[in-house]
Formats: structure tokens, C-alpha cells, sequence
């Protein structure tokens, strides 16, 4: 089943939330912290390189 490009930008937003409230949530070991940070900023990079934005709003401009 493939996505629209809609569905993929909710995932990967639903799953760059959920690395970040897992992230905050992980007080007790760095490890679980770290492992979500990284997880998240994955998921927020695949973003940018799929639709050229990232959080703040910032687009990716094409330069020619």
C-alpha cells in the first residue's frame, strides 16, 4: 500500500511527536533519551529531504 504525500507528512509528523514526548518522558537513563533523539531527528530529517521543510517552516529553495 503506498502513501499520498499527505498521509506520509502526517506519519512523519505523528512520529517526530512521538520521539519527542518519548524523548522528554526518558529522565531516568540517557540511553533511552539518546536513542530517541536520534530516532526523531531521523524521522525530521527524512522529512526535509522528502518535502523541504523542516519544523520551524523553513523551505529548501531549488538555487539554478
Amino acid at each position: 500500500m503506498l502513501l499520498t504525500e499527505e498521509q506520509t507528512k502526517y506519519y512523519l509528523n505523528d512520529m517526530i511527536k512521538h520521539y519527542r514526548e518519548k524523548e522528554d518522558n526518558a529522565t531516568n537513563f540517557s540511553w533511552n533519551r539518546s536513542e530517541a533523539e536520534y530516532r526523531r531527528k531521523t524521522f525530521e530529517d527524512m522529512r526535509i529531504v522528502l518535502f523541504g521543510d523542516d519544523d520551524n517552516g523553513n523551505q529548501r529553495t531549488i538555487n539554478t
